[in-house]
C-alpha cells in the first residue's frame, strides 16, 4: 500500500511549465478563485504577464434561450476578483474580454490606463 502512495503525483510536484499549459487551458476566473493565495508559487505563474495581458473574464454559461442565460459565477465570487485581483493587476492589462452580466462590476473595480481592446461577449441583441 505504501508504493501506491508513493507514486502517487501532486500538482505541487508538476514543473512550472506544466502548471502554465494547464493554466491557459482553465478558465481564468476560476483560476483566480481557485489558485489565487494558494501559495507564491501560484501566485507568481497566474500572475504572469502572459495571462493578465490578454485577460479573458468569460465564463462558461448554460443558454437555455436568449433570456434565460445562467452564469456559473456567483456574484460573491465576481465581487472577490473585482476587489481583490482586478485591483492589483489592472495597469498590466493590454485586452479585456467581459461578459454582459459582469461587465459593470469589472469595468468599475479599477482603472485600465494600458487597455486597447475591449471585447464584449454573450450580449443581448
Amino acid at each position: 500500500m505504501n508504493n501506491l502512495n508513493n507514486n502517487r503525483l501532486n500538482i505541487l510536484d508538476l514543473s512550472d511549465e506544466i502548471l502554465c499549459l494547464i493554466i491557459e487551458k482553465l478558465n481564468m476566473v476560476d483560476v483566480f478563485y481557485s489558485l489565487v493565495n494558494v501559495n507564491q508559487r501560484f501566485n507568481r505563474l497566474v500572475f504572469d504577464s502572459l495571462y493578465i495581458h490578454d485577460l479573458n473574464m468569460r465564463t462558461i454559461m448554460t443558454i437555455n434561450s436568449s433570456y434565460d442565460q445562467t452564469s456559473l459565477i456567483g456574484p460573491k465570487v465576481l465581487s472577490r476578483i473585482c476587489k481583490k485581483i482586478i485591483r492589483g493587476i489592472h495597469s498590466h492589462v493590454h485586452k479585456l474580454t467581459v461578459e454582459e452580466y459582469s461587465m459593470k462590476q469589472i469595468l468599475l473595480a479599477s482603472n485600465y490606463p494600458p487597455l486597447y481592446s475591449l471585447s464584449l461577449i454573450n450580449f443581448q441583441a
